[in-house]
């Protein structure tokens, strides 16, 4: 009988001398994705957790400000609304709704 663990999981089928087992392997990591605009994310680590932990500390994480959440044209937009909302130009309701979310968090780290 199979494990609970291994219910879900997808597997081949693997001849050898004696039997046929079950070879079970792990899905492939998808490349990561913009949150806002659905673009595919550049410079983003896409291996499992032990080759990531390998790399230096520069290669597994953008340094940019919501680097590896957001595109670069949707962080832009981000912050160009963060300053409009710092200057008192828009109020925090008037943000459009997909980027309030990361307006409120941008607004909560500068202070």
């Amino acid at each position: 009988m199979t494990k609970p663990s291994d219910k879900g999981r997808k597997f081949k089928h693997k001849k050898t001398m004696s039997e046929t087992k079950k070879e079970f392997f792990d899905k492939k990591n998808k490349k990561k994705r913009c949150a806002i605009t659905k673009n595919i994310l550049h410079g983003t680590a896409r291996e499992g957790k032990g080759k990531i932990r390998k790399l230096s500390k520069t290669k597994r994480r953008p340094s940019v400000p919501f680097g590896g959440i957001l595109s670069s044209k949707a962080r832009e937009e981000v912050f160009t609304e963060m300053g409009k909302v710092a200057a008192g130009i828009k109020t925090i309701d008037m943000v459009d709704e997909k980027y309030k979310k990361y307006v409120k968090q941008g607004i909560r780290r500068a202070q």
